[in-house]
């Protein structure tokens, strides 16, 4: 309550109080224009970089991520959706391996992405406890790749960097989060694995 009435104090004026308004009206569209700038940048990236590689780009306004052509029961993924919620800590500046649980038997498959760990890059992946049925492996994804401190962890500060130099945030995710899954080897044993 104090730090609320601090803050309020800042607003001296109706034009001070009115700008913050029309800027929190806005917050939302200035969140998507700069996911839009990331995901175009990233389009660019795979343009090439997915060619006859058996992965294909996947995206909205909620989720960027790769899945092996033809198989849309699993991927590498970011969930933005995820990241801000209070129940999901392990979602924050996080990246997933997903699996469709409605479609696969999700415990089958996670026992079998398990036994051919050596097989995929899932170094930096750590099993997810707390929700193994549709994120069975999950990595906090570095904070340099957002150009942010390692406390940070909300979508919108992590895009900042999107807002100038998007080719750049997309490179850093690209070569973080989806390219070492790239190649048709993984794409081929991802296919494997939820269609045993």
């Amino acid at each position: 309550m104090e730090e609320v009435k601090k803050v309020l104090a800042l607003f001296d004026s109706a034009e001070k109080w009115n700008a913050f308004i029309e800027l929190s009206n806005m917050r939302n569209a200035m969140v998507d224009e700069l996911k839009g700038r990331l995901l175009v940048e990233l389009q660019r990236i795979v343009n090439s970089d997915l060619v006859d590689s058996g992965w294909e780009l996947v995206t909205d306004n909620n989720n960027i991520s790769i899945k092996p052509i033809g198989t849309p029961l699993i991927a590498i993924t970011i969930e933005w959706s995820w990241w801000n919620a209070p129940n999901s800590p392990w979602c924050r500046r996080g990246a997933s391996v997903w699996i469709d649980a409605n479609s696969t038997n999700s415990n089958k498959v996670f026992e079998l992405i398990k036994s051919n760990k050596e097989y995929l890059p899932l170094q930096d992946y750590e099993e997810n406890i707390q929700n193994h049925t549709w994120f069975p492996f999950i990595k906090q994804i570095p904070s340099r790749v957002f150009n942010v401190d390692d406390n940070i962890t909300s979508v919108e500060e992590c895009l900042y960097m999107a807002k100038d130099n998007a080719a750049q945030l997309a490179m850093n995710i690209w070569d973080n989060v989806f390219k070492p899954f790239a190649t048709k080897e993984n794409a081929d044993l991802m296919r494997s694995i939820v269609n045993q």
